[in-house]
């Protein structure tokens, strides 16, 4: 099954390549997973990280079937979906928050319960505080 895993990110160049390097060492098999990458306009280096990871992708040495950047010009997590939404060519999409880890069998166990039958699937969602501020706070 050809997955298509979107990350949409602004402003996340302190986790953003932890997670890139999360989303290398996954178990299920390369050639079947598209890699979108959404820049929200951001500020830091975020555009800078996204285009690194697809330039090292090019000579294959990860082996992934495609890997994008794309641009959200609007900068709203919803106008990224919509960006990512008009260029995947996955038959299932896995998103993937851009401060967020992963496992590296996260993937596989999806793909394992889409076979299965279910229409919706996802991973546990524990909340990480990078920068105690009242919002983050409350999230816990």
């Amino acid at each position: 099954m050809l997955i298509t895993i979107c990350v949409i990110a602004f402003n996340e160049e302190n986790t953003l390549k932890e997670l890139l390097n999360q989303i290398c060492c996954q178990d299920y098999d390369h050639s079947n997973m598209e890699i979108v990458l959404v820049n929200g306009n951001s500020t830091d280096r975020t555009k800078d990280i996204m285009y690194q990871f697809a330039d090292s992708n090019g000579d294959d040495k990860f082996g992934f079937y495609k890997v994008q950047v794309l641009q959200n010009e609007k900068k709203t997590l919803p106008c990224g979906w919509n960006v990512a939404l008009k260029s995947y060519s996955g038959e299932a999409i896995l998103k993937i928050d851009a401060h967020a880890t992963i496992p590296e069998d996260f993937v596989r166990k999806n793909v394992e319960t889409l076979e299965q039958g279910e229409d919706i699937v996802g991973g546990l969602r524990p909340s990480i505080i990078d920068e105690s501020t009242p919002w983050k706070e409350t999230l816990l």
